[in-house]
């Protein structure tokens, strides 16, 4: 349990620099172009992954339902919205309604995955949203039109949970990546060209291109993998909750890139964030389980001794 939650934090971590990173990536491909390149990067070499591997597996009707819905709602409507509202809003808001999703998954895991939501999880949930709220909304909360955008980025990055958990039941992560990036490829690649082909500006420089490279490969393509593997052992509910981590994150790694300055709410917000994430995802039975463990260990023990 343990590694599964570091696994979901590196993830979040990795998200947090990815999101800096794409700000300055828009500043030099449109947003389809953008989602365009990194669902197809992925797809590519984790294909050639699959084959070198020879990992490929036959998929069930039922699983091939669920691999269209994720490559056509969770990957390409969700980097539609994603880099569509990036362009339009700004971080602050984006950061803002992005914590939103851990509500949306846990809704969604008690429809259809009957995982029980428990007080506790609700509890931990709000107390990180108010303290986001505090730590990201100091000069009062505008919003723009790139808002309702990513209000659909957030709802089909939680679908995409809910799909991948149906998927994971037999499917690794690593398979339910290379089926879900191909498929997404596959189907938006040609609408993107057939939009914008002209338009397209292949003229930037190396290090633009080696940005995107690292951006896509690592931040999306291995991270996809990592989440999907922490998230089969705590589940979609409770692994939603640790992204209240991305902002939190991401306000740090400014601070530390652009020296922005950190007030006293701020702080005070953060301090609630990892309250609410602690609280919602410590496993307190856990705990209890260990100790009694210990303790009927140690009853053997002695019941040994004395015969």
């Amino acid at each position: 349990m343990t590694r599964s939650y570091v696994l979901l934090v590196l993830c979040v971590f990795i998200w947090a620099l990815n999101y800096i990173s794409r700000q300055y990536l828009l500043r030099e491909f449109s947003p389809l172009l953008l989602s365009a390149l990194s669902l197809t990067l992925v797809s590519c070499v984790f294909l050639i992954g699959a084959l070198f591997t020879r990992s490929l597996v036959k998929v069930t009707r039922n699983e091939i339902m669920f691999l269209l819905l994720s490559a056509v709602i969770g990957l390409i409507a969700n980097q539609i919205f994603l880099f569509q509202g990036l362009k339009y809003t700004t971080a602050t808001n984006a950061s803002l309604i992005f914590t939103l999703s851990p509500l949306i998954t846990a809704g969604l895991s008690a429809a259809f995955l009957k995982e029980k939501v428990t007080w506790r999880m609700i509890a931990g949930c709000v107390t990180a949203l108010a303290g986001l709220c505090l730590a990201l909304n100091t000069n009062g909360l505008v919003f723009h039109a790139g808002d309702l955008l990513l209000f659909g980025a957030t709802f089909t990055f939680s679908c995409n949970l809910i799909f991948t958990r149906f998927l994971s039941r037999r499917l690794s992560p690593f398979i339910i990546t290379v089926y879900s990036f191909g498929l997404s490829a596959l189907f938006f690649d040609p609408f993107v060209l057939a939009f914008s082909g002209a338009g397209i500006e292949w003229n930037h420089s190396w290090s633009t291109w080696g940005l995107l490279l690292v951006s896509v490969l690592v931040a999306q393509g291995l991270t996809g993998v990592m989440w999907n593997k922490g998230m089969q052992t705590v589940g979609a509910a409770k692994a939603s909750i640790v992204l209240n981590l991305q902002p939190l994150m991401t306000m740090m790694l400014e601070l530390l890139l652009f020296r922005h300055s950190v007030s006293f709410q701020q702080v005070f917000g953060i301090s609630l964030v990892f309250i609410g994430v602690l609280f919602a995802t410590l496993q307190l039975g856990y705990v209890h389980t260990k100790k009694k463990s210990r303790m009927d260990k140690n009853n053997n023990n002695c019941e040994i001794n004395c015969k």
